[in-house]
């Protein structure tokens, strides 16, 4: 760390420069010298206790380490997406955001950088050779000829239909299990002569033609209940099914009296049309309405 002297006029390696916070034994008991001269005594004063390591680290460039698979994923980045701020390297207290950086933690800022960048750019690279192989085999489908370093992958892209598609109407079966629990019939489908067309006691929900029964049980009340209303349901069935004539009624006109009577004027307050009414001035409102109707109108 100690190199000689450029100039008697420069502080002589190693020191602290000025603006340093960190602890200098024997520092507080120096007085009348420079911050630079002063470190640079004790820190090569044998009189003065320390560690015997160096607390300043070496400074010279260290060459540069070799470009492994992450850097090289990381150089295959496109140049068209404008100014690129992430690259292999990292420089620390960039504020931006890093993708998927927030997975990598343990190590120093550069590493931690490398390689999320790196995973990231290996996500693109798949991403986009799925949007090569979906738009080849749209290509095979259509029956265009593709070329042949697209298809030069390990697995072959190929494609068992050709568009466009024959439309297939599949009418859907229900699938009902023979293990499974099967529900009984609602009692509101049965027919009258089922022993079970009741509702037990306890029921909360609506019973048609229930409300007329009454001073027998429950069960005995919701059959004779719904036999009614089935009975009535399948009368009306039929009734429905029966031509049907609609009978119109005649329309008698009556007469009315007119509006506009002739040589008569509205009654004030008034609120209807008076046709003309608008243009007439400096006239009470009788006067101004009277033959208000045209000629064609008028009715003696």
């Amino acid at each position: 760390m100690r190199g000689t002297r450029k100039s008697t006029l420069m502080t002589p390696d190693p020191y602290h420069i000025p603006g340093y916070c960190g602890y200098c034994p024997q520092f507080k008991y120096q007085i009348g010298d420079t911050f630079g001269r002063t470190t640079s005594q004790l820190l090569t004063t044998s009189s003065v206790a320390s560690s015997g390591k160096p607390v300043l680290s070496d400074i010279t460039p260290q060459p540069r380490p070799p470009r492994d698979g992450r850097r090289a994923l990381i150089a295959t980045r496109s140049l068209n997406l404008g100014d690129q701020k992430l690259c292999d390297e990292m420089v620390p207290n960039y504020t931006g955001y890093i993708p998927k950086g927030e997975h990598y933690f343990g190590k120093p800022y550069a590493d931690t950088c490398l390689s999320a960048i790196a995973s990231f750019q290996e996500d693109q690279v798949k991403h986009h050779r799925k949007i090569r192989d979906l738009r080849t085999i749209a290509e095979l489908q259509r029956g265009k000829e593709v070329p042949q370093e697209l298809l030069s992958d390990k697995t072959l892209i190929s494609t068992k239909y050709k568009t466009p598609l024959k439309s297939i109407t599949v009418r859907p079966k229900a699938y009902f299990s023979p293990q499974a629990l099967q529900h009984s019939l609602s009692p509101f489908i049965m027919s009258n002569d089922d022993p079970k067309k009741f509702l037990m006691s306890g029921y909360t929900g609506f019973v048609p033609r229930a409300r007329g029964e009454m001073g027998v049980g429950y069960p005995l009340l919701t059959n004779k209940a719904l036999c009614e209303f089935t009975n009535e349901s399948e009368r009306l069935k039929r009734v429905k099914d029966l031509p049907v004539t609609v009978v119109r009624p005649e329309i008698k006109i009556v007469d009315t009296k007119p509006i506009y009577v002739k040589d008569s004027g509205q009654v004030p307050h008034y609120t209807g049309h008076v046709p003309g009414e608008k243009f007439r001035y400096g006239m009470t409102f009788g006067y101004s309405t009277m033959n208000a109707a045209p000629k064609k109108a008028l009715t003696v």
